[in-house]
């Protein structure tokens, strides 16, 4: 006999002035108080609300030795409740020289992962190592254009003046995001990135081989 058992996908909570924070995070009153927490109890294909919020602690390595405030190294929707305007994820920009070993980025999106109505800022990136995995893609990285961002804001962030491409984004479809007043060496704010019906502008490259906006998208 084979039994063969469908597990239905799963609804996690986080609220950062949740009082009681308690795993799994599934409903409003044990909600999780940081993103990081509620994606590391998630499974595959589960959904993750986000009440408002500025998120700024934690952080998670995936590649080398730069810190991506939140990963999502799996295939789940995180989505905030009420939109970029009031739910925040944001980086670590170095004093004096933003970018540096200490810098950290907002945002690493495995395949298949998305992330809905957040403002991504003050993501930064190493001056050293992969240029593409530690040096690139300040506000998020994604591993390829299967990852999804919707609705979103990417606003001033930064990656290595040296090397670094893609100020606000590496790889990902964009869908409805703004990328605003990003800085990159080559493509101010997306590099090999899908955008559709996003709004780009204000972003600068620093003297590389161009797109102030974009670059090979």
């Amino acid at each position: 006999m084979l039994c063969v058992i469908n597990a239905s996908a799963t609804v996690l909570y986080v609220d950062l002035n949740c009082p009681t924070p308690t795993p799994p995070y599934t409903n409003w009153l044990t909600a999780a108080a940081n993103i990081q927490d509620a994606v590391d109890a998630a499974s595959p294909a589960d959904t993750i609300l986000v009440t408002n919020g500025v998120y700024q602690t934690g952080g998670r390595i995936v590649y080398g030795s730069l810190t991506n405030r939140l990963a999502v190294t799996k295939p789940l929707t995180v989505q905030s409740v009420n939109g970029p305007a009031v739910t925040v994820i944001q980086g670590y920009w170095m004093p004096t020289t933003t970018n540096g070993d200490s810098a950290m980025r907002c945002v690493y999106l495995t395949n298949n992962a998305a992330l809905i109505g957040f403002t991504l800022t003050n993501g930064a990136t190493r001056n050293s190592g992969s240029q593409l995995q530690e040096m690139s893609g300040g506000g998020v990285w994604c591993e390829s254009t299967q990852a999804v961002l919707s609705n979103c804001v990417l606003t001033a962030n930064s990656v290595s003046f040296t090397y670094g491409v893609g100020g606000a984004v590496v790889s990902g479809s964009l869908v409805n995001c703004t990328l605003t007043n990003n800085l990159a060496n080559t493509g101010g704010a997306a590099y090999n990135a899908v955008l559709s019906n996003c709004d780009v502008r204000g972003n600068v490259t620093a003297g590389g081989s161009g797109g102030g906006g974009v670059y090979l998208c």
